[in-house]
């Protein structure tokens, strides 16, 4: 599933690549990911500019005049490519837009996602209950997001309502980066754990950001990224040895997801 890195490298590459252009045509394949009728996006859509593109969490936001927004997940699997020739796409496409000047972009979805279309003074509920962007919090913004929270640290982090962007590819890294047990409960971290915390979510997120996202993930033209196993010191190496301490890592069920975790570095008990 693409969290933060990839929907922030995606949303750079497509605000580079199709500010000003006029969406000429929409096609729909799969109606499950609408949020209104597809006569809607056919009748909507075309004559439209595109006049930005950002990330939000996990979402693409894609303005098309000041009207309509055009709201975009990948959920688990997706993919969104730009294409100059329309005879070569997949046949797993769900969506199509198409501009004036012959190019566009297609959605793959594997299990789950969403291709919503929001008026500019309608409500989109799915977006607006998440939580802070992590790289915009700042250490007193992230103390006080903590504050006063029950239950795990590792659950708390993936909730999207607490903090947007955050998925369990990433989570690996960050919580080993900050010495933390991924059940450690909020209300006995330290201030200096939380401090780790939030400097390893700024770090990981960044250098991935920067690295072009993950290297399992296709971009906005179709290539992967370079941020892969080897910047992470111990995730998906279960009985390998933690670089740090050369104690066997371990992976434990985390709720519905699971963790790599060196068992000396990340106690449960700090």
């Amino acid at each position: 599933m693409p969290e933060l890195p990839e929907i922030v490298v995606i949303s750079r590459q497509m605000e580079r690549t199709l500010k000003g252009k006029t969406v000429a045509e929409v096609s729909i394949f799969q109606h499950k990911m609408l949020n209104r009728p597809v006569s809607d996006f056919k009748k909507i859509l075309p004559q439209k500019t595109v006049v930005s593109v950002t990330p939000f969490g996990k979402w693409i936001v894609v303005q098309c005049s000041e009207e309509y927004r055009l709201l975009i997940n990948l959920g688990m699997g997706g993919e969104m490519i730009y294409f100059t020739d329309k005879e070569s796409l997949p046949q797993n496409t769900r969506a199509i837009v198409e501009f004036s000047d012959g190019s566009g972009f297609f959605v793959t979805l594997w299990w789950f996602g969403y291709f919503h279309l929001v008026g500019k003074n309608e409500s989109h509920p799915m977006t607006e209950t998440l939580g802070p962007d992590p790289l915009s919090l700042s250490e007193t913004d992230f103390f006080r997001l903590l504050e006063n929270r029950k239950g795990q640290i590792k659950p708390f982090l993936l909730n999207q309502k607490n903090i947007r962007g955050i998925g369990n590819y990433y989570i690996q890294e960050i919580l080993y980066r900050a010495r933390l047990h991924p059940l450690r409960p909020i209300p006995t971290l330290t201030k200096e754990e939380k401090l780790r915390l939030h400097q390893a979510i700024q770090s990981v997120l960044q250098e991935a950001i920067a690295l072009g996202a993950s290297d399992y993930e296709k971009n906005f033209f179709g290539q992967t990224g370079g941020f892969g196993l080897s910047h992470m010191r111990i995730a998906y190496r279960e009985n390998a040895f933690c670089p740090c301490c050369g104690t066997k890592v371990e992976k434990i069920p985390t709720g519905s997801t699971s963790q790599f975790i060196c068992p000396q570095c990340q106690p449960f008990n700090p």
